[in-house]
């Protein structure tokens, strides 16, 4: 099998050295938002950000003695970061409250909302070809890897605003436009990336945002991290929200397929030979607190990102939970 898969997923050696001379050779770019990715990627591991921080700097300073041009999320998050300081921004910081992982991740204050902040109905929408899409041209150059997975055409792009390592979005077909809603061919396809990859680069998973559960594109993508522990969710027995995992992806897809029938959203996570479900409340149903922008897969497994240093320092347990419990299907 190892054969049959692109050197990148063969060892995570390889996959670290493409990920960090993929994110290297795009600082030869004039473009708003490649500099902005690799800034916000950079920032998340304190070795990238030490290795990359000079030509970074270097970078900001030409462009921003450019016209300043690129799609309008990109210009809109670089007229932020003009007004900062680039020697004064801060590596992704890390606590552990009472069983939840917490970082500081500041630079995700500039994400734009996209989906994640729209009002949802069902299951679903229509693919949008004049809405925000992974087939824009403007983000070709954000591509990290792309080929044949499976007999399936497959764009993997680096995530733009990373909070877990080696962060990114692997679109599958995107040349088919599917929205953001599981089938089951789908599914399957999840199911074996994961298992298949993780043979080779321990602790690999898949994570799906289902629509309504803070998915941010009407495109239907994964999102791919490498995690060497256990997510908070799977070391709590009394856990809030209500998860199942499964261990065989036809029980996996029944249990979706009831979920897709009451239009109740959820979010799933694929590691080595499992499947993690959490099934919780539509985005639309509650009012989550200011020092988040929003719950979906990581959050909904126990981990939270803020972008507020005061929130990171003063975020008691209680906090955690409470948000947390707004979740929670009554």
């Amino acid at each position: 099998m190892q054969d049959l898969i692109n050197p990148i997923f063969q060892s995570p050696e390889n996959l670290e050295s493409a990920f960090v001379d993929g994110l290297d050779n795009m600082l030869a770019q004039d473009e708003l938002g490649v500099f902005i990715l690799v800034l916000a990627n950079a920032l998340f591991d304190d070795k990238l950000w030490k290795l990359l921080k000079p030509k970074l700097i270097k970078k900001f300073e030409h462009l921003k003695s450019q016209p300043i041009t690129g799609a309008d999320d990109d210009v809109a998050v670089f007229n932020k970061l003009i007004k900062l300081d680039l020697n004064e921004l801060e590596v992704t910081k890390w606590r552990e409250i009472g069983g939840f992982e917490v970082q500081y991740n500041p630079l995700r204050a500039l994400r734009p909302q996209r989906l994640s902040g729209a009002k949802t109905q069902g299951m679903n929408a229509e693919f949008d070809e004049n809405g925000f899409h992974f087939n824009k041209p403007f983000l070709q150059k954000e591509i990290f890897w792309s080929g044949q997975f499976f007999s399936k055409n497959v764009s993997l792009f680096y995530n733009k605003f990373p909070f877990a390592n080696f962060h990114g979005l692997v679109v599958v077909e995107s040349e088919k436009q599917h929205p953001q809603l599981l089938t089951y061919e789908l599914h399957q396809f999840a199911w074996m990336m994961t298992n298949t990859v993780s043979l080779n680069i321990p602790g690999f998973s898949l994570a799906y945002n289902a629509y309504g559960a803070y998915a941010s594109v009407n495109h239907f993508h994964l999102q791919c991290f490498v995690r060497d522990k256990a997510l908070p969710i799977e070391n709590d027995e009394k856990y809030p929200l209500v998860n199942y995992t499964f261990q065989s992806v036809g029980d996996a897809w029944e249990f979706i397929e009831a979920l897709h029938r009451d239009e109740q959203p959820y979010n799933l996570v694929y590691q080595n030979n499992k499947i993690l479900c959490v099934v919780r409340q539509r985005q639309d149903d509650y009012t989550h607190a200011d020092w988040t922008a929003g719950y979906a897969w990581y959050e909904a497994c126990g981990g939270v990102s803020t972008f507020d240093l005061d929130s990171f320092n003063n975020l008691k347990e209680l906090d955690l939970k409470e948000e947390l419990l707004k979740l929670k299907i009554t």
